[in-house]
């Protein structure tokens, strides 16, 4: 947190004059998921037992650990410009987010339960912080103690941390309710027990089985 801050006092100083939106992170989730939770972005890092040939890593934990410290380093970054460059320079802070939409699999109660926490998973877990200072509920369920917990000063310092809020959006997924995931190993993937694709026909059985 402190290197990011320093990082960006030095930007703030050398380009305040010519920057009049600044975005602090762009698509953390992507860090997130892509470097802790598939192994597809550095470091990497993901879970042994997903075979998905990463260095090493736990799927369970340490994207909710990125996450956490990427907000932290977010709002670090914004009181930051707020207490010394704002006034002067006259400029606005924010982030950008990025979220697929979700449709249900089907037109019944228990997959559009799926499309919310599908959501919720993937935006809320940034919404939420930044507007309440707490993450959402349905993760504190479902991810429990391995969801970290900001103190009362963190609270305080993410709420609000932002004068604008970015939104990138690509695509939609179906979204399913997955019973069979309550009973696997855990992880950011399994966590919300929400299957998604963007074929129906992938999940054909699973519809059969559950609708």
């Amino acid at each position: 947190r402190e290197d990011f801050r320093d990082y960006a006092y030095l930007c703030f100083r050398e380009f305040g004059n010519k920057v009049q939106h600044w975005i602090t992170l762009n698509e953390p989730w992507t860090y997130s998921n892509g470097g802790y939770v598939v192994g597809e972005l550095a470091p990497g890092r993901c879970s042994e037992w997903q075979n998905l040939n990463c260095t090493g890593g736990n799927s369970a934990t340490e994207p909710y650990l990125i996450t956490h410290h990427q907000l932290l380093a977010h709002a670090t970054a914004v009181h930051l410009y707020r207490t010394i460059f704002q006034a002067s320079q006259k400029g606005v802070i924010g982030i950008t987010l990025l979220s697929h939409w979700f449709v249900p699999w089907a037109e019944v109660p228990h997959h559009e339960n799926a499309v919310q926490r599908a959501l919720v998973f993937m935006l809320g877990w940034f919404i939420d912080p930044l507007t309440k200072g707490v993450y959402p509920r349905t993760m504190l369920s479902h991810v429990r103690d391995r969801l970290p917990s900001f103190s009362k000063e963190q609270s305080r310092m993410v709420n609000g941390s932002f004068d604008f809020l970015g939104l990138n959006y690509y695509t939609a997924y179906y979204a399913a309710y997955d019973p069979s995931l309550k009973s696997a190993r855990p992880s950011y993937i399994t966590d919300p027990i929400v299957r998604k694709t963007a074929r129906q026909v992938n999940l054909l059985t699973l519809i059969c089985l559950y609708i």
